[in-house]
């Protein structure tokens, strides 16, 4: 089995922890919640997954080094998309007031040519929207997605088969959403 490992936020409660640890186990992973106790269990790990969030820890930044220099498959939701975009930079997150939406359908993002577009073969998707901050700048990740009103909302290494951030939670869409299904699938098809 592929051992994923999850980064397990403090902010973060059960309930919102079991939907990441249900889409990984949906396609055959087996989900590692990692936090400062168990570090080392890193080492198990084929694939990691930077969870949503309300504030970028250094374990963030830890778990993206470490992604990059093992070139493992990497998955960023929300505030780990925010992470990835602001990795290795001294760049803050901007307020915004109009992305909030847990449920449904809130907006559509705009894909450039990148590996995510290739994967969901569509450069138009609707996507939830659950966040109140946005990163202005992406230092070592491509910037290859964007909201309607021209916010950050993909991006991802060039050079790596899955190392991809996106800023919505395809987690929580599982149940209606086919390209949400497509991303889990082949973030843990790709773990190997």
């Amino acid at each position: 089995m592929k051992n994923i490992c999850v980064l397990k936020r403090e902010e973060n409660t059960d309930i919102e922890n079991n939907f990441y640890i249900k889409a990984i186990k949906k396609y055959g992973g087996n989900p590692i919640l990692i936090d400062y106790k168990n570090i080392d269990d890193i080492y198990k790990c084929s694939g990691i997954l930077i969870t949503g969030g309300d504030k970028k820890g250094e374990l963030d930044d830890y778990l993206i080094k470490y992604a990059l220099d093992n070139n493992l498959p990497l998955l960023g939701i929300c505030q780990g998309m925010q992470s990835m975009a602001l990795y290795d930079s001294n760049e803050h997150l901007k307020k915004i007031n109009n992305h909030y939406q847990r449920e449904g359908y809130a907006h559509k993002v705009y894909l450039k040519e990148s590996r995510l577009k290739h994967i969901i073969k569509n450069s138009v998707i609707h996507v939830n929207s659950h966040h109140n901050e946005t990163p202005k700048i992406s230092k070592i990740f491509s910037i290859v997605g964007v909201s309607e009103d021209n916010l950050i909302e993909v991006v991802e290494n060039s050079n790596h088969k899955f190392q991809i951030g996106v800023q919505w939670h395809p987690e929580r869409m599982l149940d209606y959403d086919f390209y949400s299904n497509i991303l889990f699938s082949t973030f843990i098809e790709m773990c190997k």
